[in-house]
């Protein structure tokens, strides 16, 4: 479908209106504008999606820059109060419209976040940071370009390195890893932010009847065990991992813990306060696509 701008140009040819119609030309040279874009580089290198998943195999996403609309989304008061403000500001930057960034691994997302908040506002990063041993907060600027990058490739190369690490990956995008003591061969994947949603919702309604509750440990082993010995039956699943050694839950952590690819923003900083040494992980407040 033509602009009304188009449709006057044409006018303008048909009518032989030759300086008015390169008027109208510069015009909308002057008005038009490509949006930059960037590849983002992802920590999972898109190893840890599925062979149906786009990013399956793919190493970096392209991105364009934010916008006005994209400031729009981050108001929008209905994405605010549904939670899915990061989510739909993601898919508006993605240009790759079959990717859903609930649908991505939390390491990813991560990226294309500190990705879009660079570009957007740049490096500059002020966050009140919260002393661990007194309490004491303060302010603190980081640079975002300072992050710590924690890459598939380099987390299986350790790995790899080391025989207790021991475990294999599957085209589907998860991990076996086998049980010291049990000999179980258990099936896990890596947590997208659907799954940290669904975590989270799971926390909450854990607090309504106990304001101190937290996600036990068979809980949280649940959310990524995908199958034990190949069956994937979630109530044989649930009684397996009740029945699982102490000894085999601490290794199955252990290696997970050392798979998980990710971005991650740290400080080491001495607390004013008490003087207090400390190395923290900077969070992504409110405040992270809103500088001052």
């Amino acid at each position: 479908m033509k602009t009304a701008l188009e449709e006057r140009l044409e006018n303008l040819r048909q009518q032989g209106a030759e300086a008015p119609m390169q008027e109208l030309a510069k015009q909308e040279t002057a008005l038009s504008f490509v949006n930059p874009t960037e590849f983002v580089e992802l920590p999972s290198r898109g190893k840890y999606y599925g062979t149906n998943h786009p990013l399956h195999g793919k190493t970096s996403i392209e991105i364009k820059q934010m916008t006005t609309k994209e400031e729009d989304i981050l108001t929008n008061k209905s994405f605010i109060k549904k939670g899915v403000v990061i989510d739909r500001l993601i898919e508006s930057l993605v240009l790759d419209k079959s990717i859903k960034a609930d649908l991505l691994l939390v390491g990813d997302k991560n990226a294309i976040m500190i990705a879009a908040r660079i570009s957007a506002y740049g490096p500059a990063y002020d966050v009140s940071i919260t002393c661990l041993d007194c309490g004491n907060k303060s302010k603190h600027d980081i640079d975002l370009t300072q992050i710590v990058v924690a890459d598939a490739d380099e987390l299986e190369k350790v790995a790899s390195a080391n025989p207790k690490f021991a475990h294999e990956r599957l085209e589907t995008g998860s991990v076996i890893i086998k049980l010291p003591k049990t000999g179980w061969a258990v099936e896990c994947r890596l947590l997208s932010g659907r799954d940290e949603t669904a975590l989270l919702a799971f926390l909450e309604r854990k607090k309504k009847s106990d304001p101190n509750a937290e996600i036990a440990l068979g809980e949280q082993l649940a959310f990524i065990i995908v199958s034990i010995n190949g069956v994937t039956d979630s109530g044989t699943v649930n009684e397996a991992i009740a029945l699982m050694p102490a000894f085999d839950a601490k290794h199955l952590r252990t290696v997970y813990q050392k798979l998980i690819p990710n971005v991650k923003i740290e400080k080491n900083y001495t607390c004013g306060s008490c003087s207090s040494e400390q190395e923290v992980e900077v969070p992504f407040t409110q405040e992270f696509f809103w500088p001052k």
